[in-house]
């Protein structure tokens, strides 16, 4: 261990009075008279923070972070004790880096600490375990208790250890147990209060352990396990501060103050302006918001692509304004409740912008607040429920003007993210993505692909809306199949007997009706004698229906008159319009011959019955009329 010390010189006889003033209880001598020590966080009550002399606490918390910082500095500086050690579990370099920020310099200590200041360095070190009953089990935490002994021990001394887990056998119960109430003792017979920072013991079995969305819940691990339970019985108070859903909680597991304890309690935990940690209010407080309460401490904190802001003549100045996503990407490294404004310019860029807002929410966590402004292209209703998906917070429109931009950016501070994410983007992404083909499919083929978009885009919760059209009697399959004209990706129709069935890709059931109307040349009104809109579990139930039907009595297939495209594929050289107009023309004439030879056909049979039934009376038989099947002009044109 390596120190970094506050102690000043004192004269025999200063330090003969100081200790003679202590014994006394001299008013202001620091003696009797001096108050408990406590854990420094703005309104947590004192039973939930109080340090009592000679007694062990634990803290399940993550080393190295904002949070562990302010709880360890900020509880130093205001120790009622002149003799402060704090043991900081990581490099050398980056704890004098931290003191220099705090105001320590080499050549003078600093002002409003305690005197005795200690600040001590713990190298990573491994040791194997042996036998648990053995004296090895003790090895590590012996070890360091020794080294600590270099910088003295004081009665009513006050110690903060990061990184305490490397100290215990955490794999044997039995040693852990032991370990506790060694260290309990060792703390009450040199009237010593050890507050105990512990992580995690081990990563090495959680694949998560990276990710900033999960890497803090697996303190309820470290501290639920029952092995753990004769360890903390040890101690006279357990707590974890962590992130759940990207806010800081402050748990209590249990503390004792005196006679009182408190089990089970829980309290939301903010950032100062000054970076000390504070309990969030439950109802709005003067003093709090003169002070100001922030999940994290760059929570003002905004960064913005340079296209999101564009020629805009005023810019707040504390914005962070960067060339484009991947720099935006760099500039949230490390960052935890920012706001960040990504932009969206087409088609072309989804890919990438999902990428950026998965990357974004799963490293940063649930504070962080994700922007998608739309600065070319109008963002496509699947595109925006996809990037909600991925962990983006709010989606605004390309023609809402910058000074409502600022406002909107204003309400979601304080709010985290609470939506799942999704695992994988890629995935996401291909379920928001409609099928390249449009137009005519057989009643099977459209079954089958409707079935195959549904499951696929259920992640997502894509609406979509299959309108069922019953034809007018007199409108044959083949004119109204003619009046449709599907343009988006996706939209497909087929037809069965007497219904026309049009499925509308990512729409809205509000939107249905307008879409439907550009879906056909001519209005639906004129095709139709009932419209039925379904969404939903109604898609599937009428698709039930439809293939059950089809099985019964297979439908009339009319792929070769108007076969399917594929979206975005160069147009036949049959559809220019001359020969579209020869086509159809063609098509009204076989139409025609196929009416007038059912027409033709149904009379010649009526007549071949009349004279059945007149020669069955001459030749005076009795015989029973009974009805004889015949074809529908009309239906019989539908497959000509």
């Amino acid at each position: 261990m390596s120190t970094e010390s506050n102690r000043t010189s004192a004269t025999p006889a200063a330090s003969g009075l100081s200790r003679w003033l202590r014994v006394a209880g001299w008013p202001g001598s620091g003696g009797r008279q001096r108050q408990p020590e406590r854990l420094a966080v703005d309104g947590l009550p004192d039973e939930w923070a109080t340090l009592a002399p000679g007694s062990l606490y634990a803290i399940y918390m993550t080393a190295a972070t904002p949070a562990s910082d302010a709880l360890i500095w900020t509880s130093a500086r205001e120790a009622q004790s002149s003799n402060v050690t704090v043991v900081l579990a990581r490099p050398r370099s980056a704890i004098a880096a931290s003191m220099r920020e705090l105001g320590f310099s080499g050549d003078r200590p600093a002002r409003g600490w305690p005197r005795g200041l200690n600040v001590l360095t713990m190298p990573d070190f491994a040791q194997p375990e042996a036998d648990a009953r053995g004296p090895v089990a003790f090895a590590k935490l012996y070890g360091a208790l020794r080294a600590l002994k270099r910088f003295g021990f004081r009665s009513g001394a006050l110690y903060f250890v990061e990184g305490a887990e490397r100290w215990f056998s955490w794999s044997d119960p039995v040693a852990l147990a032991r370990e506790g109430r060694m260290l309990a003792d060792w703390c009450a017979s040199r009237n010593i209060t050890l507050v105990l920072l512990l992580g995690p013991a081990s990563h090495g079995d959680d694949p998560d352990s990276d990710d900033a969305l999960f890497a803090d819940e697996t303190l309820n691990h470290e501290a639920v396990p029952s092995g753990r339970l004769e360890f903390h019985g040890a101690c006279a108070g357990v707590a974890r501060v962590q992130r759940t859903h990207g806010e800081l909680l402050w748990h209590v597991d249990f503390w004792r103050t005196g006679r009182a304890l408190v089990t089970g309690a829980v309290r939301s935990l903010r950032f100062t302006d000054s970076g000390r940690l504070t309990v969030a209010p439950d109802s709005p407080d003067t003093s709090t918001s003169r002070t100001g309460a922030h999940l994290a401490r760059d929570e003002e904190r905004v960064v913005a692509c340079r296209s999101v802001v564009g020629d805009e003549a005023w810019v707040p100045r504390d914005w962070d304004i960067v060339a484009d996503q991947a720099a935006a990407l760099v500039a949230c490294e490390g960052a935890q409740a920012a706001t960040v404004l990504l932009e969206y310019l087409g088609g072309a860029q989804l890919e990438a912008l999902c990428a950026a807002i998965h990357t974004l929410r799963r490293r940063c966590g649930r504070a962080l607040k994700i922007v998608v402004v739309e600065r070319g292209e109008v963002l496509r209703h699947q595109y925006e429920l996809l990037v909600l998906s991925l962990g983006a917070n709010l989606v605004i429109g390309r023609q809402l003007p910058f000074s409502r931009i600022q406002s909107l950016l204003q309400s979601l501070r304080g709010q985290l993210h609470t939506r799942p994410v999704a695992d994988d983007y890629r995935t996401a992404l291909a379920a928001a993505l409609s099928d390249d083909i449009l137009g005519y499919l057989p009643v099977g083929t459209f079954s089958a692909r409707l079935r195959g978009v549904l499951e696929r885009s259920a992640a997502l919760r894509l609406p979509h809306v299959l309108v069922k059209i019953a034809l007018l009697p007199s409108l044959s399959h083949v004119d109204a199949l003619r009046h449709c004209t599907p343009r988006r990706a996706g939209d497909v129709f087929t037809a069965d007997a007497s219904h026309l069935y049009v499925f509308l890709f990512a729409c809205r059931l509000a939107d249905a009706g307008a879409a439907l109307a550009h879906f056909f040349d001519v209005p639906v009104a004129g095709l139709s004698e009932r419209t039925v809109y379904l969404a939903e579990e109604g898609i599937a139930a009428e698709l039930d229906a439809l293939d059950a039907a089809h099985r019964r009595i297979p439908v009339a297939d009319f792929s070769d008159l108007f076969p399917a495209t594929v979206a975005g594929a160069q147009p036949r050289p049959a559809e220019t319009p001359a020969e579209t107009s020869k086509a159809t023309d063609a098509l009204s004439a076989i139409a025609a011959a196929a009416q007038l030879e059912a027409v033709e056909r149904a009379l010649s049979d009526a007549r071949n019955e009349a004279a059945r039934a007149g020669s069955a009376e001459a030749g005076g038989s009795a015989r029973t009329r009974h009805a004889e099947p015949c074809a529908m002009p009309l239906r019989a044109t539908e497959n000509p």
